[in-house]
């Protein structure tokens, strides 16, 4: 494919479920060791995409996923996709049964998505690592330990399955693709916005969206780094930077806010192709 990317950058070591979204797409895979690491690599390299996590059905958004989108100003959201996340509890071979266990590696959503079937097992000793295919790789090389991973990670690793589905609920996570191309077709566009700090300024900046009629989809406030107790908000909402009722809204939210990033339209992964990258 003539616009296929030069890199597709992942969450690893491989095995992740950031990697089973990128093998979906045609590419170079390369797994990093943390998202902010993958947003460098889109900022500084030409024609490459990052896949990221944004958001879990369990426990919410991913902070470090946010930090970044608004750190950056010249990275966009170009397509999602929506991935069923199934947890196991893997051990390499030295452990027979759940009462060997001494410790248990995740990454923290993966803990806080399996709290309930932990606290159930009565496996107390967490450690938190920086994926679930890195708590694979170190499972297999600790005689004591689990990890809680994807069955994929577990055989990639090695590793034997001693409980399937262990997360509490229905658990779906929600990837995001970047890249330093905008992208102003789709069903969702995504914006960040700073508010003056005094009464009613957030109430002026969303009024805007029911004087236009526009559906939010999700709304977060995450603290600003450089000043303390003040925050930046994270705006997903139904519509296209295309459409002019979108267009104005825009305009006028401007006159409102203190600063504003506009991250994109986009739609639903299709995988036959990446024509945002074209």
């Amino acid at each position: 494919m003539s616009n296929d990317p030069n890199g597709i950058y992942f969450l690893g070591p491989k095995g992740s479920f950031s990697n089973e979204v990128a093998d979906m797409l045609e590419g170079n895979k390369v797994p990093l060791k943390t998202i902010s690491e993958i947003f460098q690599k889109v900022e500084n390299e030409d024609n490459v995409i990052g896949i990221v996590p944004i958001e879990n059905s369990l426990e919410g958004p991913v902070h470090e996923t946010l930090d970044n989108l608004y750190k950056y100003d010249k990275i966009y959201v170009n397509s999602y996709v929506e991935k069923e996340i199934k947890l196991v509890l893997a051990v390499n071979n030295s452990i027979n049964k759940i009462e060997d266990i001494k410790r248990v590696y995740s990454h923290n959503h993966a803990l806080q998505e399996a709290k309930a079937a932990l606290q159930r097992l009565n496996l107390m000793n967490i450690i938190p690592v920086e994926s679930t295919s890195a708590a694979a790789l170190y499972a297999s090389k600790d005689r004591e330990a689990a990890a809680i991973c994807s069955q994929y990670a577990a055989s990639l690793y090695g590793l034997r399955i001693l409980m399937n589905n262990i997360q509490d609920n229905l658990n779906i996570t929600r990837f995001i693709i970047i890249s330093k191309k905008i992208t102003i077709n789709g069903d969702r566009t995504m914006i960040f916005f700073n508010v003056p700090h005094k009464p009613g300024s957030l109430y002026k900046a969303l009024e805007k969206f029911y004087k236009y009629n526009v559906n939010l989809t999700m709304i977060y406030s995450r603290p600003l780094k450089v000043i303390p107790w003040q925050y930046y908000f994270y705006i997903e909402f139904e519509g296209e930077l295309n459409d002019i009722r979108i267009k104005n809204l825009i305009e006028e939210l401007r006159n409102v806010v203190t600063n504003i990033k506009v991250k994109g339209s986009y739609f639903k992964l299709q995988f036959q192709a990446l024509d945002f990258l074209s």
